[in-house]
């Protein structure tokens, strides 16, 4: 997003970021600027890193190696709460939905980063906020499903539950971890147009990890692609060559 007319500012920079789980590493010494704005696909096999790389942007894991900034503020010195949930917000390739709380209640979390724990604890009994919930369940298509039962949802309507409790939340970038992988093309395509969507009218920031050549194409405008926790390209999505993409897939044969 623009200020005054001046280009956009970078709203998440790494700085030789590496991080390592019991000696292996799963990412290493990764470097890259995000522009508000920007809708950033992550590419790569398998392994590559692009889970260690959300989750370091998310603050769920920390670096160990480098530095992580939002907004221009080293994340290090972010905990948990409404700063870096203002800034920040993820949809985890699980969901991370509650099965056995109303969708109205899972939409409602989104918010939990948010408030003080006495607030917290009172939002499981009375549904505050309510007027923001439904405005988000009518975003995302499913207002009729307020009250329901989570567990009762099929994937597709889970997934857009899951979208509206980021919408809730109102966090300036929204990672997504394979958001679509567990849907078919079509459904696929469904939930990235509302997704993509969202994003853009709001201004918000899109980093999202993903295998399919042809969504990252279609609706992300810059690609990074990840290979053994290194940095491979990081390119315009205009610039994505075939070539990049094998290169960046290819398994090598095992020696004898």
């Amino acid at each position: 997003m623009a200020h005054n007319g001046s280009s956009p500012t970078t709203i998440v920079r790494l700085e030789s970021v590496s991080k390592r789980y019991n000696g292996t590493a799963a990412l290493a010494s990764v470097s890259l600027q995000i522009r508000e704005g920007e809708r950033v696909a992550v590419l790569g096999p398998s392994g590559s890193g692009k889970t260690t790389l959300l989750h370091l942007v998310a603050g769920i894991e920390r670096p160990s190696e480098g530095h992580v900034q939002l907004a221009g503020q080293p994340l290090s010195s972010m905990s948990a709460g409404p700063r870096l949930a203002e800034l920040v917000g993820m949809m985890h390739q699980q969901l991370d939905l509650v099965p056995h709380l109303s969708v109205k209640h899972n939409v409602q979390a989104g918010r939990l980063g948010r408030w003080s724990l006495w607030k917290s604890l009172l939002s499981l009994v009375s549904l505050r906020e309510s007027e923001m919930v439904e405005r988000a369940l009518e975003r995302v298509g499913i207002p009729e499903k307020l009250h329901e039962r989570t567990s009762h949802l099929s994937g597709g309507e889970q997934q857009r539950v899951a979208m509206a409790r980021l919408l809730a939340q109102q966090s300036r970038v929204v990672l997504a971890d394979e958001p679509v992988a567990s849907l078919d093309p079509a459904r696929a395509e469904d939930l990235m147009d509302l997704l993509v969507s969202i994003v853009t009218e709001s201004g918000k920031t899109l980093i999202a990890s993903v295998h399919s050549t042809h969504l990252t194409r279609k609706y992300f405008s810059r690609a990074v692609g990840l290979r053994e926790g290194t940095l491979e390209f990081d390119l315009p999505v205009e610039q994505l060559t075939d070539e990049a993409l094998k290169r960046l897939y290819d398994i090598a044969p095992s020696l004898p």
